[in-house]
C-alpha cells in the first residue's frame, strides 16, 4: 500500500541542500505543482544534468594529476560500487536486484512497465548489446576487468579488493532505496543513476588518458556504458512520463533523483581524497 505523505514535510535536510546547488530557473516546488508528464520529466532531465556537471568532485577527478598507485585505489573502489549495481562479491542481488524484488510486490499496476525497464536493463548489463551471452557472461564486469588489468592489477589483486568505509556506506544507502521505497521513488533514482553515469565516467576517462598509457581499449567500459545507460533515460523517461500527472507522484519520482544524487556526489568527494598527495 502506497505510503500516506505529507507532501509539504516530504524534503529533508538533504533534500533543501541539494536543491539550494541546483542552478535551474524553476523550483522543484513549481515544477511538481505546475508541469505534468513530458515538462516535467524535460525540467527533471535538466535539473540532473545541471547538478552532476556542477559537481567539484567531477572537476577534481577530472583534472587530477595523480600518481599510478593513487588511481589504482580510486578505480577499484569505483569499480567495487560499479559491482554493486548487478551484485557483489558476497553474493548480493545488487541494486538491481533490490529494485526488481520491491517492484515485484507492489500493488500498482502501472509498477509492471517499470519492472520491464530494469529486468531488461539486468539482463543486458549480463550479456551486452551484442547478442547471446555465454552461460554466466558477465559482459559488465568483463569489462571493468579488462580496465582494472590495463592498470597492472592483477586477478589476486582484484579478488582480494574490499569496499572501503566511503563505498560501504554508498553500497548500504543506496541498498536501502532500491528495497525499501515506493516503486516511483526507486524509478526517480534509477533515472539518476543512468543519466549521470556518462559524464562521471567521462571524467575518469579524461583522468585515466591524463595520467596512465592505457589505450581506448581498455577502456571500453566507459564508452560502452555511456551508450547503454542513455538508452534508458530515454525509457524510463518515456514510462514516467504517463505516471508523473499528480503531485505525490511527481514528489515521489523527484525524491528519488534528490537522494540518489547526493548519495553519489558523498562518494565522489570521499573517493577523490585517494587522488590527493
Amino acid at each position: 500500500m502506497r505510503k500516506n505523505l505529507q507532501l509539504s514535510k516530504l524534503k529533508s535536510d538533504t533534500m533543501n541542500a541539494f536543491e539550494n546547488n541546483v542552478k535551474t530557473l524553476v523550483s522543484s516546488d513549481d515544477a511538481i505543482q505546475n508541469y505534468i508528464g513530458e515538462q516535467f520529466l524535460e525540467w527533471l532531465l535538466e535539473t540532473i544534468t545541471s547538478e552532476v556537471r556542477s559537481w567539484p568532485e567531477l572537476k577534481q577527478i577530472r583534472e587530477s594529476s595523480a600518481r599510478p598507485e593513487k588511481i589504482k585505489k580510486f578505480i577499484l573502489q569505483r569499480y567495487l560500487a560499479a559491482e554493486s549495481f548487478l551484485g557483489g562479491k558476497d553474493g548480493e542481488p545488487g541494486f538491481l536486484g533490490f529494485a526488481i524484488a520491491n517492484l515485484s510486490e507492489s500493488p500498482d499496476p502501472l509498477a509492471e512497465n517499470a519492472l520491464g525497464i530494469l529486468e531488461q536493463k539486468r539482463e543486458e548489463e549480463f550479456a551486452g548489446s551484442k547478442g547471446a551471452a555465454a552461460p554466466k557472461q558477465n559482459t559488465h564486469q568483463d569489462l571493468w576487468i579488462k580496465l582494472l588489468k590495463a592498470l597492472d592489477l592483477s586477478s589476486e589483486d582484484i579478488a582480494r579488493a574490499e569496499a572501503k568505509e566511503a563505498t560501504r556506506t554508498y553500497i548500504s544507502e543506496l541498498s536501502d532505496i532500491y528495497s525499501t521505497s515506493e516503486w516511483q521513488t526507486v524509478m526517480g533514482a534509477f533515472l539518476a543513476h543512468e543519466r549521470a553515469i556518462p559524464d562521471e565516467y567521462a571524467a575518469i576517462s579524461q583522468m585515466i588518458k591524463k595520467n596512465t598509457s592505457v589505450g581506448p581499449e581498455a577502456m571500453e567500459v566507459f564508452t560502452w556504458h555511456a551508450g547503454v545507460d542513455i538508452k534508458y533515460v530515454i525509457n524510463t523517461s518515456h514510462m514516467l512520463e504517463k505516471i508523473v500527472v499528480d503531485p505525490e507522484s511527481k514528489q515521489l519520482v523527484w525524491e528519488g533523483v534528490v537522494k540518489q544524487l547526493s548519495i553519489r556526489k558523498d562518494f565522489y568527494a570521499s573517493l577523490a581524497r585517494y587522488l590527493e598527495g
